[in-house]
């Protein structure tokens, strides 16, 4: 199931695709749109085109290829950018594009233990030979709520009518209440005392960032389950990387049983640790904010996101969240 989209935005995302594909030489026919969350992701092997906009996403864009060729030139279990397309990222009008390489995967579907390996792989790594910023999630939360507040005549009065007919609140009320709340956690951020030392992190790893790549698709293959979006690499705690599993036993009414896997396989039960609470909140502004400002002919994620938005404006901790799609 892929997410539901206007034709307005289906055609914008179809016709950047295309521009894309005319400057690398690849073929848009056949190529599937798999998710549209912050960025579209399109498949169409040999290669999974990825598309993004905003203000930062040709920075980001950038930095992702480097981070991405220095994971693989040191072994790391991460996904790899395409073979032969040069120059990377590649643009289209206001939209960026970066393009990898297609990994044929197991019909299984991931699991929390499938993380556990790639990650205690990747906090490893005392640094990489490129520059990563250091984890600052809330100065990223704020980014996307001055966006939302920032939008276009036509966008924001859309946001206006779905924050009126999904939550009957004024959307510049569930922006400043949001804010409030990123002011909130950051001061009890500054007061977490962290447990593991710092260092590479993924900063999204969640199991909907696994690959489980088929067993006769060679050196790949070889690597074991391969983290994918390396979009939010940076220094930062450890902990953090170990909060989306615990985060989906919790919010996302996911297996405990799993849960517990990963965490015999990695070795930290983060719930049993006195920041969790922090934690498991800051991921909730990373998973309410993700979205907030790219709402415009989406109608299935911004349903999920008052669903979300009307747990949290009660308190109710034990509401169960659903994915987007």
């Amino acid at each position: 199931m892929t997410t539901a989209l206007s034709d307005a935005v289906a055609a914008e995302l179809h016709g950047h695709l295309s521009d894309v594909c005319a400057q690398i030489g690849a073929d848009p026919d056949g190529a599937r749109l798999v998710k549209y969350t912050m960025n579209a992701v399109f498949v169409a092997p040999p290669i999974v085109i990825r598309l993004a906009a905003g203000a930062h996403a040709a920075t980001l864009a950038r930095r992702v290829v480097s981070v991405a060729a220095c994971l693989e030139k040191v072994g790391m279990p991460t996904v790899q950018l395409a073979p032969g397309v040069l120059p990377q990222p590649v643009f289209t009008g206001e939209w960026v594009a970066t393009v990898w390489q297609y990994v044929p995967t197991v019909d299984d579907e991931p699991k929390p233990v499938d993380l556990a390996a790639p990650l205690r792989a990747l906090h490893s790594l005392d640094g990489l030979d490129v520059a990563l910023p250091l984890w600052s999630p809330i100065e990223k939360f704020r980014r996307r709520l001055n966006a939302a507040a920032a939008l276009p005549n036509e966008e924001a009065a859309e946001l206006e009518r779905w924050s009126w007919s999904e939550l009957g609140i004024p959307a510049a009320d569930v922006l400043r209440d949001l804010h409030r709340r990123c002011d909130e956690v950051e001061e009890d951020l500054d007061r977490v005392a962290w447990r593991l030392p710092p260092g590479v992190i993924h900063g999204d790893a969640h199991t909907g960032n696994i690959l489980l790549p088929a067993p006769d698709d060679g050196a790949i293959a070889r690597l074991g389950p391969l983290l994918c979006d390396l979009d939010g690499m940076c220094i930062g705690p450890r902990e953090w990387d170990l909060v989306p599993t615990a985060h989906g036993a919790t919010r996302f009414g996911r297996s405990a049983a799993d849960y517990h896997g990963f965490v015999e396989a990695y070795g930290v039960d983060i719930t049993a640790w006195a920041g969790w609470s922090v934690l498991r909140s800051v991921r909730d502004l990373q998973l309410l904010t993700s979205t907030i400002d790219a709402l415009a002919g989406r109608p299935d994620v911004a349903r999920e996101l008052a669903h979300r938005l009307r747990s949290v404006l009660s308190g109710n901790l034990a509401t169960t969240w659903r994915r987007y799609r």
